[in-house]
């Protein structure tokens, strides 16, 4: 019986969940198209150095891969940047910049289930390529702010970093950046003690350790505090100076277009993934111990693949997570709509019951034809235990008049028609 449920990890979505899924994703199709995205598919399956690049140690250990029959080592995606970085350096490299990319569909990590994570995963993905410029980024935080609201969620916040901060000062203590990323990695993993010492071990000064400490323990919501905190902090490191002046303009662009959203300003946070080079964040929901999605700047990934230097910023949202918290803040939407059930009463008048059903769907009206031959009282329980909200009745004498029986199967009433005005009634 092991072979017949779905392999761990994996799931299968009925309807009431699939519902939820899909209408989360039709949100974010339609917040892409009001910030002027363009779709675009990639497939489920790349090769695996594409992937493995800049994707983080954890990440690579964690992916399905595999050689195929033309011994090929690919694997399944496990997000989405790696493919479009791809894109940009091949198919849309000659495209008009900025480039504003969207995408939707499954992802897969061989991760240890739990709640709100799984080994295949959905995600919305949005990707702004072609500025460097700080209302780039800005746009990306507005784009899932709208995102958040339009689904209704409530009390959500941003925590938000710069991965310059700290990588400005590794470079400046001269650790190599296959070290830097050993160091982000524990940093992701909240191993904070544990990236310490990792960084003496690599022989940076106790300057610097007593830096990054400070770094690591600055966080709160007034971000101008904050930032201006740890500016005090790296007098020093010129770089990660800039990176601090960066993020305090994204932050001040948005205040000051009235975008507002709670936020978390975190300096010492990392995020996963090697190629973010600029502002990363991570959107919190109050009761969910994850985020339901991040983000940042990654402005080499394309020079990584061989294209010339291409800036971009881009937030991927875990689109199954986000049904979570909202079933959690119950701001699920009802997904009631009006079925119609058509019950022919004998064989000989199955094909106007037919007939007639193709006609309501011509209208836009859900039509669900009794097909099991059962008797009327038997079809209409098995409709009201299917919550269809009207079940027209057709039998041989209604039919020669030109009528038919509605029953509405919330009140119990019913009422012969003439066919002609059953479109009426059901509007």
């Amino acid at each position: 019986m092991a072979k017949l449920q779905p392999v761990r990890g994996m799931r299968d979505f009925l309807s009431t969940d699939a519902k939820k899924l899909r209408y989360v994703e039709q949100i974010a199709k339609d917040v892409a198209r009001l910030y002027g995205f363009e779709e675009v598919i990639t497939p489920l399956l790349e090769h695996f150095d594409l992937l493995a690049a800049k994707s983080g140690e954890e990440i690579r250990a964690r992916m399905y891969a595999f050689r195929d029959l033309g011994g090929r080592k690919v694997a399944l995606r496990p997000e989405f940047t790696a493919s479009i970085a791809r894109l940009i350096v091949t198919t849309l490299r000659n495209k008009p910049k900025p480039l504003r990319l969207f995408s939707t569909g499954t992802l897969y990590r061989y991760d240890e289930p739990q709640f709100g994570r799984y080994r295949e995963f959905w995600q919305s993905n949005f990707e702004v390529v072609g500025s460097s410029r700080p209302e780039a980024d800005a746009e990306i935080l507005s784009l899932t702010h709208h995102f958040m609201q339009k689904l209704g969620l409530r009390k959500y916040w941003f925590k938000i970093g710069h991965v310059g901060i700290l990588r400005g000062i590794l470079t400046d203590e001269r650790i190599e950046e296959e070290r830097q990323n050993r160091v982000m990695q524990l940093l992701d993993a909240k191993r904070w003690d544990e990236a310490l010492s990792t960084v003496e071990q690599f022989g940076a000064s106790k300057k610097s350790a007593m830096v990054l400490k400070a770094v690591f323990k600055a966080k709160g919501k007034d971000s101008s505090k904050v930032l201006a905190q740890i500016k005090k902090k790296l007098k020093n490191y010129d770089s990660s100076v800039a990176a601090v002046e960066n993020l305090q303009q994204i932050l001040e662009l948005c205040e000051e277009s009235n975008l507002k959203f709670n936020t978390l300003i975190e300096p010492g946070f990392a995020r996963g993934l090697e190629y973010y080079t600029g502002m990363i964040f991570e959107q919190i929901a109050p009761e969910m111990e994850i985020s339901i999605g991040g983000g940042g700047r990654y402005d080499k990934l394309a020079e990584l693949f061989g294209g010339k230097s291409t800036p971009a910023v881009g937030v991927a949202h875990g689109l199954d997570r986000i049904v979570l918290a909202m079933d959690k803040q119950s701001t699920t939407p009802e997904f009631s709509k009006q079925v119609v059930a058509i019950i022919p009463i004998s064989d000989d008048v199955i094909p106007r019951a037919m007939q007639l059903a193709l006609q309501l769907r011509k209208e836009g009206i859900v039509v669900e034809l009794e097909v099991m031959g059962r008797k009327v009282a038997r079809a209409l329980q098995d409709a009201n235990r299917r919550k269809v909200t009207h079940a027209i009745i057709i039998g041989p004498k209604e039919i020669e008049k030109g009528k038919v029986t509605l029953r509405n199967m919330r009140n119990h009433q019913q009422q012969l028609l003439d066919i002609e005005k059953l479109f009426e009634a059901l509007s």
